[in-house]
């Protein structure tokens, strides 16, 4: 399923160490205290996603950072062009989110790059990577397995992974490591520079995870929340929360009506007081559900791909965005 979003930032922050007076690129491209411009200005750097584009334009931020879901384009199954294509061959540092199915084009793209590689999954370690369900409706059991709407327990296929691994602080702050590495690597001259700028991303990450600890991780009156996309399991599974999800989290197979209708009766039953929903995915499930409860919509947005606004603000700041409507949603104290 393809998703058209508004004009998407395309990071080119070639010059920010001499003062390049670019206003949308250095606010797209806001540092952490401690971040350093010196040196990388004729790096070229090719990343898959917003969060990872993020990464790159603070661990080198006078390199050039191009983001592969321009034109509104979103990131599931992304489809890249010849010049795209050759891009991914000829950079210096290449950042994705791993063989895992969720950008096939990309991935398939990947061996015959000839700079440094930053493989997001491989990063994270299979242990921190979670599953995305194939069913958007289904619910665990007591053993932790899902049902399916029978009944019957199944576990995830093999190598169904959930993508949406930015929404984790302390994964994205060994992305963050290795990419400082990578860039080093790359530019051995500025090795040290870009070790320290990956320290203070890793420093801005724990800090978030204290944030996110304190919004999700008190008293709430719900454990799930009610969404239009399943995107937010790393964002809620952490602290013990979950999600009902109008679609699944490879963004396909939107609810028919009776599932709808079983959402409807789960928010009249338990007393859910929101439905939190996607610029575009799940978005008129969301919506109807959330009107034939009479309940208030809340949104949120997967950062898989951003507006210009939106990457202004900054990965960090747009994570607790997420984290706090979803505080909202579960009623957290």
């Amino acid at each position: 399923m393809r998703r058209w979003l508004p004009p998407l930032v395309l990071l080119s922050l070639l010059g920010a160490a001499c003062g390049s007076g670019d206003a949308t690129a250095n606010s797209a491209a806001r540092a952490p205290a401690g971040v350093e411009d010196t040196g990388g200005g004729d790096l070229q750097a090719v990343v898959a996603v917003y969060p990872l584009a993020w990464v790159a334009a603070q661990v080198a931020p006078a390199s050039q950072v191009n983001l592969l879901n321009q034109g509104s384009q979103e990131a599931h199954d992304l489809d890249i062009s010849p010049p795209q294509r050759a891009a991914i061959e000829t950079a210096d540092v290449v950042l994705y989110t791993g063989d895992i199915d969720y950008q096939p084009q990309v991935e398939e793209a990947i061996p015959a790059t000839q700079g440094q590689v930053v493989n997001a999954a491989e990063v994270a370690g299979e242990d921190a990577l979670l599953a995305g369900s194939a069913d958007a409706h289904a619910h665990e059991n007591e053993d932790g397995a899902h049902a399916d709407e029978e009944g019957e327990a199944h576990s995830d296929e093999a190598g169904n992974v959930d993508p949406h691994l930015w929404f984790d602080p302390a994964i994205m702050a060994e992305v963050a490591a290795a990419a400082g590495e990578a860039f080093a690597a790359a530019d051995p001259d500025n090795a040290e520079t870009y070790r320290q700028n990956a320290a203070a991303v890793s420093d801005e990450m724990a800090a978030l995870g204290e944030d996110l600890d304190a919004l999700l991780g008190g008293d709430c009156r719900f454990d799930e929340a009610i969404v239009s996309h399943a995107a937010y399991a790393y964002l809620l599974e952490a602290h013990d929360k979950t999600q009902h999800a109008v679609t699944n989290v490879s963004a396909e197979g939107d609810a028919a009506a009776g599932e709808l209708a079983e959402i409807v009766g789960e928010i009249e039953e338990e007393g859910f007081t929101h439905v939190l929903a996607e610029p575009v995915e799940g978005r008129e499930g969301a919506e109807a559900v959330a009107t034939e409860a009479g309940v208030e919509l809340l949104e949120i947005s997967p950062l898989d791909a951003v507006t210009d606004d939106q990457a202004a603000a900054g990965l960090p700041d747009l994570v607790r965005a997420q984290a706090e409507a979803f505080s909202t949603a579960l009623g957290c104290a």
